[in-house]
């Protein structure tokens, strides 16, 4: 058989091969390539070629080493790439690669893993919705000096059965921390009974938290309130500044003397559970509005827990946006991998005036109506979103004068370093991330615009 035929028999049985197979000699000519290697991009022929051209230099092989290139048909290919130096009497003359598909592989092992995570997602929700929770402290995304204070407290605070007040404004996650506590804490097993004071009638709430007796009133029952069916467990009032005064001081005395009566009974019962209540009100102006009466503030906020707005830990934002985006990849069946570099950017300069859950609600829209890109991009925000961002506010540039644009621009430009870096307390990391820019590139424009530490000190 001579050299011809021997080629191609080789050739035909290389095509025939799954696996992608590609020579090229010390001067970077191809010596031989099979019909697999056609169907990838140039730019990922290129790629490859440079890899094989660095084992003339190194002279070390590779094996297995994971690789995904895309097809001129921009299919996604996953392969498992070995590269070996050919070598003739000590010297290498020729580097051959060989890519293995394993894409059918890929695929499997992946839809195995999200089966994986449905039933570990089912089975721990089936655990939790026994004591009627859904969440616990790894809901709470971010990685902010405030939640991290606060989750600490939390957990502390968990231990034992004291009354917890949690403030914060509509969005933060107040229940979640409610949740959180309670299967933090020795009652975990226990139920978790949660109720909306500002969404139930005055003249409903009562019976609903202490229950009723037949007889007490037209068509009342023999029916257990919240504070019976919490049992040992946790009762969480939320929005408690819409509690009436009247209504405070009957909740004063349960949690004073830890007894109570249904309504139409004359028999006392225990308290066994913990009470946690939330408002989206400073307490103290509720008491200088006389809203709230002072000694029931005392009693339900022997804990008080803050949780800070989403404005104020910005650090956050792009952390929690990976957090639902991930959760809503699932539900709409995306496979989205990150945020393009507009979409960072606009989360970053928003206020967030509906925190978390506005967060929540604004990437659940987009991830819904994207066309299952890698990167989300800002095309898919609801329209209210856009609006609201990209509307310049009120006295946010400087008025105009005679300078020149560039002027101008560095004056907004050091206003908005001084106000970011005043707001970190000088830390250039956390400054850096607030502004949407790297750290060594803000270390650069403060030095530009010569911002030193005797600015800051005045800025405060």
């Amino acid at each position: 058989m001579d050299t011809i035929d021997k080629s191609l028999y080789l050739q035909a049985i290389a095509n025939y091969m799954q696996d992608a197979v590609y020579v090229i000699n010390q001067h970077g000519d191809e010596l031989f390539y099979n019909n697999r290697i056609e169907r990838f991009e140039p730019s990922q022929r290129k790629a490859m070629l440079e890899e094989l051209r660095n084992v003339f230099i190194t002279g070390r092989p590779s094996f297995d080493k994971y690789k995904k290139y895309r097809t001129v048909d921009h299919r996604e290919v996953h392969m498992l790439s070995t590269v070996i130096p050919i070598k003739r009497e000590g010297e290498i003359v020729a580097v051959c690669s060989i890519n293995k598909n394993i894409t059918e592989m890929a695929h499997l092992l992946n839809k195995v893993s999200q089966l994986q995570e449905k039933i570990q997602s089912y089975c721990g929700s089936s655990n939790r919705l026994q004591n009627g929770t859904s969440y616990d402290f790894s809901c709470l995304v971010g990685e902010s000096p405030q939640l991290t204070r606060l989750i600490d407290k939390a957990k502390k605070a968990a231990l034992s059965s004291a009354p917890i007040l949690l403030t914060g404004e509509t969005g933060t996650g107040k229940e979640i921390l409610a949740q959180s506590i309670h299967n933090y804490g020795p009652a975990a097993a226990q139920p978790f009974v949660a109720l909306n004071c500002a969404a139930i009638p005055e003249t409903l709430l009562e019976s609903m938290i202490f229950g009723t007796t037949k007889g007490a009133f037209t068509g009342a029952e023999n029916t257990p309130g919240l504070l019976e069916q919490a049992g040992k467990g946790t009762l969480f009032l939320d929005e408690i500044n819409s509690m009436s005064l009247v209504l405070q001081a009957k909740m004063l005395r349960i949690l004073e003397e830890k007894k109570f009566r249904r309504l139409g009974s004359h028999q006392e019962a225990a308290v066994n559970c913990r009470i946690i209540s939330s408002t989206n009100i400073d307490c103290h102006k509720l008491l200088a509005e006389h809203k709230m009466r002072e000694d029931f503030y005392y009693r339900i906020a022997v804990v008080n827990l803050t949780i800070s707005p989403l404005r104020e830990r910005r650090e956050d934002i792009l952390l929690l946006a990976s957090y639902f985006i991930n959760k809503f990849n699932k539900v709409y069946g995306k496979h989205i991998t990150r945020l393009s570099a507009d979409l960072e950017n606009l989360l970053l300069s928003h206020t967030w005036p509906g925190n978390v859950r506005e967060l929540c609600h604004v990437l659940e829209n987009a991830v819904s109506f994207s066309d299952n890109e890698a990167a989300l991009s800002s095309a898919y925000l609801p329209d209210y979103f856009h609006k609201q961002v990209l509307s310049p506010q009120p006295n946010a540039f400087p008025k105009t004068t005679k300078q020149s644009l560039s002027q101008t621009l560095d004056e907004l430009e050091r206003k908005l370093i001084i106000d970011a870096l005043t707001a970190s307390k000088g830390n250039i990391t956390k400054a850096a991330l607030t502004l949407g820019i790297h750290r060594q590139n803000l270390q650069v424009r403060i030095k530009k615009l010569n911002i030193t530490k005797s600015v800051l000190f005045s800025a405060e």
